[in-house]
């Protein structure tokens, strides 16, 4: 239902207007009324109308003056002059101030039932343009969501590529690593927006997922000097630790060209933090008590971190048993579901659900072993809660049923 807004010091006009239009056009219009322009005015604060038909000969602010009002607080209302004088100077004042339509008194009520259908068309087809624009930016900004989580896991090296064909959500050429760590956590999606929020006031920069309680930050740079990260870092730190009520530390990399040098800035970053003895304080890897030989950096060095299929793996280890699913192991390792699936094909040539069913059957084959455990106890202990399910998938993976796998191998033993 669309607001119109009648506005004329003629009550009998404003009434003969609503009830020709309610009759013509039932249930398409909330209406309300306005006797002269400052009341137009309110009335437009109060109600939004989607169309005003104002008159122009009003007391106290003409209708031109109340359209000039009225535009400035809401441009995209629409508006349609009402009058009984047929003057140039009106309609030239009118178009200047983007009014849709002038109708002269006494209007015909099929002009002005036309006049009502155009604009109600009008206003449907910008809405719809709204909508698809409101669409098209929000799939943008996941584009770079996504984009940026899986280069940033990629600098970090927690994924062995990056596609190339997806959108670079930053062109790097010169940058340094900032390694964040937070030493609680309470809500992790307040902890989240928070630290990204004031990672991006920084300036051009990239930033990482929660990773346990790290995040990473690449942030560009136009000059060989870091004379600023220092102080940079510790305004930040200072922000996090107001806002999150939890202690930072922030180890600092140096500035370095290109993918790898962002991965060597980050390592660097990593290894001033590892040797940060307490929160509250930034450190640079310069003032490291370590030269740069590859010797000095075998303690951080011999940490390795598992890659993201190894902590999958884990995971699934773990978990098989369970009603999994996709998206909840991707959250594991910090990825969307669709670039986890993607990745997960890749790298392991089968479908998610494929690998956890392989998974899940061997570990029954296994406990087909123990004779003390019947078919409905494994299938449960496997992650299937339907024994007959279970069978059936069992069948066609070894081409036989649990009971048959039992026995044969009860033989051959």
């Amino acid at each position: 239902m669309y607001k119109l807004l009648i506005a004329d010091d003629e009550p009998l006009e404003r009434e003969g207007l609503q009830l020709m239009i309610e009759r013509m056009l039932p249930n398409q219009f909330m209406i309300f009324h306005a006797e002269h322009g400052r009341s137009a005015i309110q009335q437009v604060e109060r109600h939004q109308p989607d169309i005003v038909f104002m008159d122009i000969r009003m007391p106290g602010i003409h209708g031109l003056e109340a359209i000039a009002e009225i535009r400035k607080m809401y441009p995209a209302t629409k508006m349609v002059i009402l009058t009984a004088y047929d003057y140039f100077t009106y309609a030239k004042e009118a178009i200047s101030l983007g009014v849709s339509d002038y109708l002269l008194k006494p209007a015909k009520k099929e002009h002005i039932i036309s006049v009502l259908e155009k604009l109600t068309a009008e206003i449907a087809a910008e809405k719809k343009a709204r909508e698809m624009e409101l669409e098209t930016k929000e799939k943008l900004a996941q584009l770079y969501t996504l984009s940026e989580t899986t280069f940033t896991l990629f600098l970090m090296e927690r994924i062995d590529d990056f596609d190339k064909q997806q959108m670079l959500p930053l062109e790097i050429e010169a940058g340094f690593a900032l390694a964040i760590q937070l030493q609680a956590l309470t809500d992790r999606r307040k902890t989240v927006e928070t630290v990204r929020y004031y990672v991006k006031r920084i300036g051009e920069c990239l930033c990482s997922p929660l990773i346990d309680h790290h995040f990473a930050a690449f942030v560009k740079i136009d000059n060989e000097s870091d004379e600023k990260a220092i102080p940079l870092a510790q305004k930040l730190m200072k922000q996090l630790e107001k806002t999150l009520d939890t202690g930072v530390k922030i180890g600092i990399g140096t500035i370095q060209n290109g993918v790898e040098g962002l991965k060597q800035s980050y390592k660097e970053a990593m290894l001033a933090l590892y040797y940060q003895p307490s929160f509250g304080r930034v450190q640079h890897i310069r003032d490291v008590p370590l030269t740069a030989n590859a010797g000095e950096l075998q303690p951080f060095a011999s940490e390795k971190r598992p890659s993201m299929m190894e902590q999958v793996e884990e995971f699934l280890q773990e978990n098989y048993h369970r009603d999994l699913s996709l998206e909840e192991v991707a959250q594991s390792v910090h990825l969307t579901p669709h670039y986890f699936s993607k990745l997960f094909k890749k790298q392991t040539g089968q479908t998610f659900i494929d690998y956890v069913t392989n998974l899940r059957i061997e570990k029954a084959k296994q406990l087909l072993h123990d004779e003390r455990l019947n078919v409905k106890e494994i299938s449960y202990d496997v992650g299937y809660k339907d024994p007959n399910y279970f069978s059936r998938v069992f069948k066609k993976m070894t081409n036989m049923t649990p009971k048959e796998y039992r026995q044969q191998k009860y033989r051959q033993s």
